[in-house]
Parts: structure tokens; C-alpha cells; sequence
């Protein structure tokens, strides 16, 4: 199984820093396997799991990172 998240930034720095912290959720690599990327202005995590549960569980840390980062990037 297969989750693909890709998020666009205002500009390359703020991609950069998104990737940076995003490099920390990757020592969570139990039951799937995530990889973080970056094309330009865009962060793409790739996560691949066996089973719909450790999907689930890999995207959602993720989806709450990248929440934290955008609501940072954005009071700014």
C-alpha cells in the first residue's frame, strides 16, 4: 500500500524548513516505510506500509507535522 502527499510552500525556504523537520518523523519507521522529498517549492512523503493500519497510522503522523508547520508558516 501506497500514500503520496504532496504540499506546495510559498517559496523554496519555507520548503526547505517544512523538509528539515519533516526528516524528523522518519525515525518512526516501524510498520511502514516514509520517505521525504523535495522539488522546488514542494514537499513530496511517500509512505509505504503492508497493511491499511500502519498506513494509516504513518499518514497521520505526517498530516499532523505538516499541520504544525503550515500554522507556523502562516502566523508569520
Amino acid at each position: 500500500m501506497k500514500a503520496v502527499i504532496e504540499v506546495p510552500f510559498e517559496g523554496e525556504t519555507l520548503a526547505k524548513n517544512a523538509f528539515k523537520v519533516l526528516q524528523g518523523e522518519l525515525t518512526f519507521k516501524k510498520r511502514a516505510k516514509p520517505e521525504v522529498k523535495i522539488s522546488g517549492r514542494t514537499v513530496v512523503v511517500t509512505i509505504l506500509a503492508d497493511d491499511i493500519a500502519s498506513l494509516h497510522a504513518a499518514t497521520g503522523s505526517f498530516m499532523r507535522a505538516l499541520k504544525v508547520i503550515l500554522s507556523v508558516q502562516s502566523r508569520k
